[in-house]
């Protein structure tokens, strides 16, 4: 009878344990959300400062890293692009057309550049960086380097960062550009005729796995005035009168 009881006992033990080794966990019954693989961009603008440009073919996201401290969203199939900020916890929405038309910032703070490099004589050559091909171009005025489209990005992230930056991709993602002033700098009235000056640079191109979400306006945001509001924040315009420039168009 003893040995019996003592049996039953391991039996019910062992079948406890059983079950409840098949029950998950609190963390294994929630589902991980699906990754995306993205592109990820280390950019530096010679206005707008350090900016982190992550992309899949039909999503994009800039944080902007220096100062200004915002973040664009856009994705396939209606791309707007929203310019959101987390310490204002403020957004703003407006059409692809729209955003092409006025970019970020004025015009009087990043002129407008042709969106193709045609300069005479232009030589073209190839080059790795990170692993990643990267389309180069020269002349005697102008150094540019891009990335082609090629299924990596759909040609609308070619259309924002052009509005954004407002500097050549030649139908691409902009890598870095490199130009020869032509004229007295805007800013200081100083004669800059020939000198060269880096408008945008990479650091670092690498492949990252993001969630779908990352491409979102986080919840509880609300919205502002203007898209320029968005960009220069509430913190920024009450530490320096100058940032008032941004909200002109």
């Amino acid at each position: 009878m003893i040995l019996i009881y003592r049996l039953s006992k391991f039996v019910v033990l062992f079948a406890a344990i059983f079950i409840a080794s098949t029950i998950p966990t609190s963390a294994e019954s929630k589902p991980s959300g699906k990754m995306l693989q993205a592109i990820r961009l280390n950019h530096t603008h010679y206005f707008m400062g350090t900016q982190v440009v992550t992309f899949t073919p039909n999503s994009l996201r800039v944080d902007n890293t220096a100062q200004l401290g915002f973040s664009l969203v856009a994705k396939a199939p209606d791309w707007k692009v929203t310019i959101f900020r987390r310490d204002d916890k403020t957004y703003f929405t407006e059409d692809l057309k729209v955003f092409q038309d006025t970019g970020l910032l004025s015009d009087l703070l990043i002129g407008r550049k042709e969106r193709a490099i045609l300069d005479r004589p232009l030589r073209t050559s190839t080059m790795m960086l990170n692993g990643f091909k990267i389309e180069r171009l020269t002349s005697p005025w102008t150094t540019m380097k891009f990335m082609k489209l090629d299924g990596v990005a759909s040609p609308s992230i070619e259309k924002i960062l052009y509005a954004m930056y407002k500097l050549p991709t030649n139908g691409g993602i902009p890598i870095s550009y490199t130009g020869t002033h032509g004229t007295a700098d805007f800013i200081t009235g100083m004669q800059d005729n020939g000198r060269r000056e880096m408008n945008l640079d990479t650091g670092k191109i690498e492949r990252v796995s993001v969630t779908p979400s990352f491409f979102s306006v986080p919840s509880g945001f609300r919205r502002a005035a203007s898209i320029r509001d968005v960009v220069s924040g509430h913190t920024n315009r009450q530490k320096s009168e100058a940032v008032q420039i941004m909200l002109d168009k």
